[in-house]
């Protein structure tokens, strides 16, 4: 059995998900390291909403940063991550019967 805390967790990680930009940023990170500019030009999108989606990923661990010198470089959290996203779009390719 799954502990409530555990459930209420991943309801935020779904919730992190459900905005089709936060979920395009993360399909994007999928294929690629990025920074935010990068991210803003690839989703015809200002820098400022870009980076405001990107804190809501951090904050759900589905993105991480890391520094290289003044840019700051976003990818996915790990192989769980690429895991979701990819069983996720297989499941909505699907033909329906």
């Amino acid at each position: 059995m799954i502990d409530k805390e555990t459930l209420e967790n991943a309801s935020l990680l779904f919730k992190a998900l459900s905005d089709s930009t936060r979920l395009t940023i993360v399909y994007q990170l999928s294929l690629s390291e990025m920074n935010v500019n990068t991210i803003a030009r690839t989703l015809h999108m200002e820098q400022s909403t870009v980076s405001h989606q990107l804190k809501i990923l951090k904050s759900a661990r589905l993105v991480k940063s890391r520094r290289e010198g003044k840019t700051r470089i976003y990818s996915i959290s790990d192989e769980h991550v690429q895991e979701l996203i990819s069983q996720v779009t297989s499941h909505v390719q699907e033909k329906r019967d």
